[in-house]
């Protein structure tokens, strides 16, 4: 129940991205800390942490991630790290960085730059993502989930990545007033292609729709 309210948190304050979305991920139950005299927000994967990333542009497929995947792989991992700076009562910014790793290594990554807003439910974080990236580390050219399902990392269009919208959400009671730990984070993005790369994906058909996690 309480990642069912946390997700429907996050979608509360998602807007609609641009056509040709062609990446997604969502993930639940990071693990969230934040270090006040450094002003830096880190959440990374736990024992409950549970998503998915998937490709929608054909060929899609889905790299799944259930409850305890850290647990089970020797890679696989998320990690988020932003700072937090020009706070003013319930608004500051943040920049910093993500990573998503797959199941043998491979990692998909990028750059972050948005604001953070104080809620009566939590902190949200809404942003956007640039020098997104797959880096392949395995030479299968695909990127695994540690619970199934894979697809080609050689995504359309030409890397690095632009115009990507994230969504994050903490469920804590204060607005970066003190240090926290072990607080839930619910994380989603979505990737589209760079701006030289817009043309081209128009030419070949592709489109992307939002998916929501069920």
């Amino acid at each position: 129940m309480g990642r069912l309210i946390a997700l429907t948190a996050v979608a509360g304050v998602a807007s609609q991205a641009a056509a040709g979305v062609i990446l997604t991920y969502g993930f639940t139950d990071l693990v969230g800390a934040y270090d006040h005299p450094t002003a830096q927000f880190s959440a990374v994967a736990g024992d409950m942490t549970a998503g998915d990333v998937t490709r929608l542009a054909a060929p899609n497929g889905t790299a799944r991630y259930l409850d305890g995947f850290v647990n089970r792989s020797a890679f696989a991992n998320v990690t988020v790290n932003l700072n937090v700076f020009a706070k003013v009562g319930n608004i500051a910014q943040g920049v910093g960085t993500f990573s998503i790793v797959d199941d043998d290594g491979d990692i998909l990554s990028g750059d972050i730059s948005g604001t953070w807003i104080g809620g009566s439910l939590g902190v949200y974080f809404n942003g956007d993502l640039s020098n997104v990236v797959i880096t392949s580390v395995s030479p299968d050219s695909t990127f695994d989930g540690p619970d199934g399902g894979s697809f080609s990392d050689a995504l359309p269009g030409i890397p690095p990545y632009e115009g990507v919208f994230i969504q994050l959400f903490i469920r804590t009671g204060g607005f970066f007033t003190s240090s926290f730990s072990g607080r839930s984070v619910q994380v989603a993005g979505e990737i589209v292609p760079g701006a030289g790369s817009v043309a081209l994906l128009a030419v070949a058909g592709f489109a992307g729709v939002r998916r929501r996690r069920n």
